[in-house]
């Protein structure tokens, strides 16, 4: 329970000296806060604002394998792409080429208003052509801005961190620039306050800079649905920009699922002619054999004969066909012209393995397509690519072996089957034979010659869908609430920017100061008793009371002087009271002059004695001479105790003990028996003998000094002597090295000492 209860304490603590740290440096809050707030006006003033631009799109599915207007299928593709595979697509540097090419933005206009630069999309106010661009120009960014004047134009044209400014009278003629010879036209007037600027740059940066600002995604995991969005100045741009890559990602789909038909209808009329030429000749043998055997009518037996094959006859006129539709297909991947070319799909083949193996061939054969758009030959991903195919064209030809060796196992199958017929009919006439013969070959290639006469009927159907395989699902449309920067936003942010910035500094500096700052905190480190604490000196005088004068810093003195009876005994008469610091420039010697004048005043008879030897001040203050005073005492004998005392021209009852000249042996002569015969003899003169001693961390001067001392006091002087100098007296304390010790705090600025007295005299 205490130990929360010290730990909350501390906490308290810790606030308050917060709390007092931060109202003490009030003006860097509100210098903070003012700077922030201008720096955010002028950011917002120059910014120009910028709004996200989306829309979403949905790939449709595949309705199943028998669904001949499905975008999918039509690419003779089994199944959906996978949609990480179209956002690959979407955010190829191909389409959004295309994209870019189709609206002409490979340059980006815009006008200056005011502060900001405003985007002009469609109707820029003026266009440049490029008449020759030097090597420069055609291989850095630059820009062209353009300044109206009264009498003609100033041109500058910047790249990078240089610059070139022209003057010309008129535009429309031929301008040298250090990117080459260009030709500005002014699509419409150009106003003179206002500036105009086109920025240039090669076509591949420009796609790159559009590529990182789309962002391209599945809307959620396993989903078809694909997000595209975009943050910019011009919201009509990216809207337009967005469309038109929708549509050309439709158009290319389309264009890919034509060029599969295309090349199927073409691979079909090729067999359709060698099938019709085949059927000709069958059906001139039937009639050529009607004639030559003078056959009037043998269609009755033939029928007969025919029908008796039943179904054999016709799984194996099935069979043959796909026999020629597999050889179709080998006698095409085995042609090098056709080398990368696709394959024709949905021709009728059963083998569903080699349909999708002919389907994954084209994938890969449409994603090469697609690279190479954009890419070379040489491109790694296109010899990857080359490999992989080879392999699949492999595959793909031993895959066809197995079916063609599957079919034709079936097929001999089917021919013993129809060997039974052909025993029922071998006792026919050899006439019948023959012709049952010649009238069946004549049904396969008209069996075939249908078949492949629907596919292509088919296949134009196909080619003439028109199906999306993306539908939009949100057209491209600016976000309103998106709008960056904020002007509220912003305000906010500076304001807070403001209090923190100030807030760290000050925890910088309170975090690498060494110095006592908080007067709290070193009463409660110090392990001597605080005398008292003494307020900043405004006046900058050494002598801050005067008698019948009622300031704070005569009031503290006052209180000092008071506290000074507590720590002293009674059956003390006429204390020596040590007046002490640990280094420089703590004001011991200030604390000793104010305290000595404040008894004065009070009616006692007081001297201060400068035992500072080696850096002396008394005299100084008190406008005195420094020569002939305490360390000619203690050096020469024939001098006397009234040859040294001076009065001190502040108050009738307080006298004067000068240090004198700097000795060369000071810690000698403090430690002389006339030093202490001299304080013997102050003790029956004086109430009071104060003495301004030297800096204990420095020289041990007052340490020989505590042998005819009764107290000591140091002094600390708040902001100025380091935190370190309190381990430093609380060890003095420790190893009693000097007695009857208590602390003065000096120059503590009034927000922190904690008096308020009302006084209306100023220090």
């Amino acid at each position: 329970m205490s130990q929360n209860t010290s730990q909350n304490t501390t906490n308290e603590v810790d606030v308050r000296k917060i709390f007092h740290v931060a109202l003490e440096h009030w003006w860097w809050f509100v210098i903070g806060v003012v700077i922030c707030l201008l720096l955010g006006v002028a950011y917002y003033m120059r910014k120009t604002p910028t709004w996200t631009t989306d829309a979403s799109i949905m790939l449709r599915q595949s309705e199943g394998a028998g669904s001949g207007f499905d975008a999918m299928s039509l690419l003779g593709i089994a199944g959906n792409q996978a949609a990480e595979d179209e956002v690959v697509v979407l955010s190829s540097r191909g389409l959004l080429y295309q994209s870019i090419d189709a609206l002409n933005l490979w340059e980006e206009y815009s006008v200056k208003n005011g502060l900001r630069w405003q985007g002009e999309f469609r109707n820029p106010a003026f266009t440049v052509d490029y008449i020759n661009l030097n090597e420069d120009g055609q291989l850095f960014p630059f820009s062209v801005t353009v300044n109206p004047r009264k009498n003609g134009y100033k041109v500058r044209v910047k790249m990078g961190w240089r610059s070139s400014s022209y003057r010309v009278q008129t535009l429309d003629e031929p301008l040298e620039t250090r990117v080459g010879t260009i030709r500005i036209h002014a699509k419409r007037p150009l106003s003179t306050d206002t500036t105009y600027r086109v920025k240039h740059k090669r076509r591949e940066l420009v796609v790159d800079a559009y590529r990182r600002h789309i962002k391209i995604a599945q809307y959620k995991k396993e989903s078809n649905v694909i997000t595209l969005t975009t943050t910019s100045t011009m919201p009509d741009r990216d809207r337009a920009l967005l469309t038109q890559m929708i549509e050309q990602y439709n158009l290319n789909a389309v264009v890919d699922k034509n060029m599969i038909a295309t090349n199927t209808a073409a691979f079909i009329d090729e067999r359709l002619a060698i099938i019709s030429e085949e059927l000709g000749d069958a059906e001139e043998a039937v009639s050529e054999y009607k004639q030559k055997n003078n056959i009037a009518d043998l269609n009755a037996q033939a029928k007969l004969f025919l029908e008796a094959s039943s179904q054999e006859q016709i799984a194996m006129v099935e069979v043959e066909t796909q026999i020629s539709l597999v050889n179709y297909v080998d006698e095409f991947l085995r042609d090098d012209t056709k080398r990368n070319n696709l394959i024709p799909a949905n021709i009728g083949i059963e083998d569903e393995a080699l349909t999708a193996s002919i389907s994954e061939y084209n994938t890969i054969v449409l994603q090469r397509m697609r690279i190479l758009r954009t890419a070379t030959e040489d491109n790694p991903v296109v010899d990857q690519m080359n490999a992989q195919l080879g392999t699949m064209r492999e595959n793909i030809i031993a895959t066809i072996a197995s079916v063609r060796e599957s079919l034709q196992i079936r097929q001999k199958s089917l021919k013993a089957q129809d060997s039974k017929y052909n025993r029922q009919i071998k006792d026919a006439p050899d006439q019948q034979r023959e012709y049952v013969r010649v009238v069946r070959q004549q049904q396969i290639k008209e069996r075939l010659y249908v078949f492949l006469y629907e596919k292509r009927e088919e296949n134009a159907l196909m080619l003439a869908a028109t199906v999306m395989p993306a539908k939009i699902l949100d057209v491209p449309q600016k976000d309103l609430e998106s709008q960056s920067p904020d002007l509220k936003k912003i305000l906010i942010l500076c304001f807070l920017l403001g209090l923190l910035l100030p807030a760290g500094c000050l925890y910088l500096f309170i975090l690498f100061n060494d110095k006592i700052t908080d007067p709290k905190e070193f009463e409660k480190q110090i392990k001597a008793p605080l005398l008292g604490q003494l307020v900043e000196n405004s006046r900058k005088a050494h002598i801050a009371i005067h008698e019948g004068e009622s300031t704070v810093s005569a009031e503290l003195f006052r209180l000092i002087r008071t506290n000074l009876r507590f720590f002293l005994s009674p059956k003390i008469q006429s204390p020596v009271i040590l007046v002490t610091s640990c280094i420089n420039g703590d004001g011991k010697s200030y604390v000793s002059s104010n305290t000595a004048l404040s008894l004065a005043i009070l009616g006692k008879k007081v001297v201060l004695v400068g035992l500072d030897i080696r850096k002396p001040m008394l005299a100084t203050y008190f406008h005195l001479s420094t020569k002939g005073h305490l360390t000619d005492y203690l050096a020469e004998a024939d001098l006397t105790v009234d040859d040294i005392i001076v009065p001190s021209g502040e108050h009738k009852k307080l006298d004067l003990i000068p240090c004198g000249t700097v000795p060369p042996n000071p810690a000698e002569l403090l430690q002389t028996q006339r030093l202490d015969e001299l304080f013997a003899e102050l003790r029956k003169r004086y109430d009071y003998i104060i003495v301004d001693t030297a800096p204990v961390a420095l020289v041990s001067d007052t340490y020989l000094l505590d042998r005819v001392a009764d107290m000591t006091i140091f002094v600390c002087r708040y902001k100025y002597t380091p935190t370190e100098m309190i381990d430093y007296i609380n060890q003095v304390i420790e190893q009693n090295r000097m007695h009857n010790i208590a602390c003065v705090l000096n120059g503590v600025k009034s927000v922190n000492a904690g008096y308020g007295y009302g006084y209306t005299k100023k220090d």
